[in-house]
């Protein structure tokens, strides 16, 4: 999890942001393969498009995962090869589509965003995830390399393990439930970030902070920009496209519309915090504002006695009371006693 540190001024370090990390378009796509079932595991790079195949045996699920969209040479002859309409294959290597599913009677494509970070204290990468589900096979797209499937390869790799007793629906379920999954992750550590600037607009609410607070207003925005749709894209792969899901996978499906539905729930949660987290701050700056005119104001008052005495003897007059020697000494101790007098006033009013 990040941890958010303060730095000499007080201010702590700002809340996680939403950045683009595209493939250079000098990097060649990165094209793993992964051949299972029950029995068999096998596992490659592949070194050209050429490896990129549709399964011949029918028993065996083959996981292709691309690594880098920048080449829509690439990307049409794998798309090709697998039999994807010229439409799918435009979509898949069209970056900032807005998370969607097509069922098609061969096949399903799923895009969605994900939406993860580069080591404990690294930026936060969003990026498209393209997912094709066919009936032996499962095709991901992504923008660059790294990303949340780990685990899942790591259950694949693994003798007896759920994925690889059951088909390319559960494969495909998988990879978008790691993604939903790490909408959690995210969540809460922009749930630590509320928090910390919340005790900083009670504590001593600066500019910096309300910059904070807009930033994570904006990462809330794209965060319900990404889920919310993702919410029809189970229920409409359980109405769309039955012939591509098991009876016994479609109760997954269900509970991954469920995680959906709690993270649009969170976000809303959290945007109304943050809404509410602007009106304090005004209202603490506000406060502070009229704290120090109090001050001011107290100060101001309490010094008009010797301005007003100052101002008369300050006058090119004669004045009587100069001849006597203790004119000076009388007034001063008066005026002193009426600044005396007022101190004592406001403290009883509870003014200062």
């Amino acid at each position: 999890m990040r941890e958010y540190r303060t730095n000499g001024n007080g201010d702590a370090d700002p809340p996680p942001k939403f950045r683009r990390r595209t493939q250079k378009s000098t990097e060649p796509p990165r094209m793993t393969i992964f051949d299972f079932n029950e029995a068999q595991f096998n596992e490659w790079q592949a070194k050209s498009v050429d490896e990129c195949q549709p399964q011949t045996d029918k028993s065996v699920i083959r996981w292709v995962n691309i690594d880098g969209v920048h080449s829509p040479e690439i990307v049409s002859k794998i798309g090709e090869a697998f039999g994807l309409h010229p439409l799918t294959i435009e979509d898949i290597y069209t970056i900032d589509q807005q998370p969607k599913v097509e069922a098609l009677p061969e096949y399903a494509l799923i895009i969605m965003r994900m939406i993860r970070t580069e080591g404990q204290d690294g930026p936060v990468i969003s990026e498209q995830v393209s997912i094709v589900l066919g009936p032996n096979f499962v095709l991901s797209f992504q923008e660059v390399e790294g990303d949340v499937f780990d685990s899942l390869r790591r259950r694949i790799r693994e003798d007896g393990s759920r994925v690889r007793k059951s088909g390319a629906d559960y494969l495909a379920y998988s990879l978008m439930d790691l993604i939903v999954d790490n909408y959690f992750v995210m969540l809460n550590e922009i749930s630590e970030s509320i928090e910390k600037a919340q005790e900083r607009i009670i504590l001593e609410p600066t500019a910096g902070t309300l910059r904070d607070i807009y930033e994570l207003k904006r990462g809330m925005a794209e965060m319900r920009r990404y889920t919310w749709p993702v919410r029809e894209i189970s229920l409409r792969l359980e109405r769309e496209a039955p012939q591509m899901f098991k009876k016994s996978t479609l109760p997954y499906l269900r509970d991954l519309y469920d995680h959906v539905l709690q993270i649009t729930d969170h976000i809303e949660i959290y945007r109304e915090w943050l809404a509410s987290m602007l009106d304090i701050y005004l209202s603490s700056v506000t406060n502070r504002l009229n704290e120090v005119i109090k001050v001011l104001t107290v100060i101001s008052t309490i010094a008009i006695p010797p301005t007003v005495v100052g101002s008369w003897y300050g006058m090119n007059l004669i004045i009587p009371e100069f001849e006597s020697v203790f004119t000076y000494p009388i007034v001063i101790t008066i005026t002193i006693i009426m600044m005396l007098l007022m101190v004592a006033f406001f403290r009883r009013k509870r003014w200062i």
